[in-house]
């Protein structure tokens, strides 16, 4: 009898462990795909990140001119095309001209060698095609409640409620989408939120803040053991942005953040197989 609740005892604690390693696992969130490597946004960059061991792939998105849902981190076009154009004001025809590899370099623009390669800015749908069985982190970048529904018509649509989490940093657009989505996706949360959780914690009100959010993704700067252990108890999964130096994602780890967002996931995959969390690839 004994020797059977010792056997139980010992099982039982070998489960926990192993439940909480898998709890514990931080998972790499490709910022805009594998965007330090790529040109961001664009499938190539996305597929790399997956390549490179990334678990979930991280996008934004902009309402063109006749309302389709296209992937770009600004609202103009600047940054990676070239043109001072702004989504809202091009039409989804015009958009699928621009050379989305043009503005890439990686040697401060002695060569751009993603020029003419074919590559174009993305709808959603068309991403989702691409990417069918992935988890996304997909954040809403206008204030804009349209934009929300349409999110969520096509979130539903799909039937992907289970694969994303979506963020942004405006009230008003995020405040819609819980709402027309009825709690069926998780969300992260708004700046004003993030604000809100940083007071309660730092003045002591810990024990009566309730988030109405799943995930927090807060700046590195600003990550202590403390800030992420409030989180944790409040059953908030904590992940941190932008990260991409190897000592930071080390600190990040260290720390037991549960995402690192970073341009780079190759770097992140290898700082977690250094500590054994991943296996070679």
């Amino acid at each position: 009898m004994i020797k059977k609740y010792l056997t139980h005892i010992l099982l039982s604690g070998a489960l926990l462990a192993l439940i909480q390693v898998q709890v514990q696992a931080t998972e790499i969130l490709a910022h805009r795909g594998a965007s330090g490597q790529y040109p961001e946004g664009t499938w190539l960059a996305f597929q790399k990140a997956l390549d490179q061991g990334a678990d979930q792939l991280e996008l934004d998105i902009h309402l063109s001119k006749d309302q389709y849902m296209i992937i770009n981190h600004d609202a103009d076009l600047k940054a990676n095309v070239g043109i001072e154009d702004a989504i809202k004001d091009l039409t989804l025809a015009q958009i699928k001209e621009l050379d989305a590899g043009h503005e890439f370099t990686t040697d401060n623009g002695a060569s751009y060698p993603f020029r003419g390669l074919g590559l174009s800015l993305l709808t959603l749908d068309e991403f989702f095609d691409y990417f069918p069985h992935e988890k996304f982190n997909i954040e809403i970048k206008a204030n804009d409640e349209t934009l929300s529904e349409k999110l969520w018509a096509l979130i539903e649509e799909r039937d992907m409620q289970d694969n994303v989490v979506v963020a942004s940093q405006h009230t008003k657009a995020m405040n819609h989408f819980r709402d027309v989505s009825d709690g069926d996706v998780k969300t992260s949360a708004t700046i004003s939120e993030l604000v809100l959780a940083s007071v309660a914690w730092s003045t002591g009100f810990s024990w009566a803040y309730k988030p109405k959010f799943e995930v927090a993704q807060i700046p590195y700067a600003i990550i202590t053991q403390p800030y992420i252990n409030f989180f944790h108890k409040k059953g908030v999964r904590a992940d941190v942005w932008t990260v991409n130096d190897m000592d930071d994602i080390e600190r990040a780890l260290d720390l037991g953040v549960d995402s690192i967002i970073g341009d780079y996931p190759d770097r992140i995959y290898q700082a977690l197989v250094n500590i054994g969390e991943r296996p070679e690839l």
